[in-house]
């Protein structure tokens, strides 16, 4: 996958969109499934990126599947999802060191990932969700370029058991904060 800037990068076309979300329909919201072969597969691909979570990734997964059901489900209002998707790409570039490099293995994590789960999936929504992500990625990356502050390396940053699971929570556009009222527990 081929990072792009978001002036190269439109927002996928309708039947592109509906694709992936097809291919989405059938995994429950907080897939467990859905992230534990995400992570599995980021980890396999790039081992140096494990140290960057807490030792339990559980609630990390949790807000992964989440976040990325959520994108999918209301790419119908772009602007909203762009805004979420650059403050993200702060949040990982400040929080968690994330750098554009790591953006194409995401990508490929994520397509094996979604095909290994999805009961639908074919060669089309693979090249869906290629485009889909690219987008992703662009708003993601355009938001961390913003960012004044520089990463700080994990380790100097305290990485440690309590990294993930007691940082801050996401708000996906559309939904209330997990533990919040109008949020259904799991």
């Amino acid at each position: 996958m081929t990072l792009r800037r978001v002036s190269e990068v439109p927002l996928p076309d309708r039947e592109t969109i509906e694709l992936v979300r097809l291919s989405s329909v059938d995994i429950p919201e907080g897939s467990a499934r859905l992230a534990r072969s995400f992570y599995d597969n980021l980890f396999e691909m790039v081992p140096s990126v494990r140290s960057m979570f807490a030792d339990d990734i559980r609630p990390q997964q949790q807000r992964m599947a989440d976040a990325l059901l959520s994108v999918v489900r209301h790419l119908d209002d772009p602007d909203e999802v762009a805004h979420h998707l650059r403050r993200l790409g702060r949040q990982h570039h400040r929080e968690l060191g994330v750098v554009p490099e790591h953006y194409p293995y995401v990508g490929r994590a994520l397509v094996r990932a979604v095909s290994e789960v999805s009961p639908t999936w074919t060669s089309s929504m693979s090249s869906a969700w290629v485009l889909v992500y690219q987008w992703i990625t662009a708003q993601m990356i355009a938001g961390a370029e913003g960012d004044d502050t520089p990463p700080a390396p994990p380790r100097a940053r305290g990485l440690g058991e309590d990294r993930i699971p007691n940082g801050p929570q996401y708000q996906v556009p559309g939904r209330a904060p997990a533990g919040s009222p109008g949020r259904h527990s799991r």
